[in-house]
């Protein structure tokens, strides 16, 4: 059975989740009582993003900058891709951050075009950033990154999957092979309910463990 790797990437394929970083320097309002929302159950996944992207109100261009100084790539994340290339392993970036803003990091590596990413669609206005989920997997899952693996899932295909915040949970939970950032409240999130995944620190981890899979 053929295995595709998805991945998030606030947190995982970069050092810091870009979109908190962007709250937390330019919301206009209380954001994180949204993510208390999210946490409790009492919103979705799409219903927290949207009510927060609607707090950013900072042009484009500023919010590049600032991603720009505060983002480096996770260790191993070169090697992983092009792994991946070599052995004809489909590499999905899945994720609840902003589409433009993982686009201009990707380009600094020049893989913008090389790596699929699914994430919502957004629009930037000056009563805030709006958000367009058609497109993405509707599977009738808790959210749309649980949606990705489960459609990727029923074509025969098993999924790896790499994640760091409760917002992977459902994904990862429902994934083949699991992967987990060390120290994360995902990590800590899997111990708690018994989700047995390999809690890892840099990317080339995935890369090694994967190789043994395929051989």
């Amino acid at each position: 059975m053929r295995l595709e790797i998805v991945s998030d990437f606030d947190g995982t394929i970069v050092n810091i989740d870009a979109v908190e970083y962007l709250l937390a320097r330019f919301a206009d309002g209380d954001w994180r009582k949204y993510d208390d929302q999210y946490e409790r159950g009492e919103i979705s996944l799409e219903e927290c993003l949207r009510q927060q992207y609607r707090m950013i109100k900072e042009p484009r261009q500023g919010l590049l900058n600032a991603v720009d100084g505060a983002t480096t790539f996770r260790e191993g994340f070169d090697e992983l891709i092009a792994f991946c290339k070599q052995k004809g392993i489909t590499f999905t970036i899945v994720s609840a951050g902003l589409d433009f803003v993982i686009a201009h990091l990707l380009r600094r590596k020049n893989m913008e075009n090389r790596i699929v990413v699914s994430a919502p669609k957004t629009k930037l206005t000056s009563r805030g950033i709006f958000l367009d989920f058609s497109g993405l997997p509707e599977r009738g899952a808790s959210n749309f990154k649980s949606s990705l693996v489960r459609s990727i899932q029923a074509r025969t295909t098993r999924v790896a999957y790499i994640g760091d915040g409760l917002s992977d949970y459902e994904a990862i939970r429902h994934a083949n092979v699991r992967f987990v950032i060390k120290g994360s409240r995902l990590a800590e999130r899997c111990r708690e309910d018994g989700v047995k995944c390999r809690e890892i620190t840099n990317l080339k981890e995935v890369t090694r463990n994967v190789l043994r899979r395929e051989r």
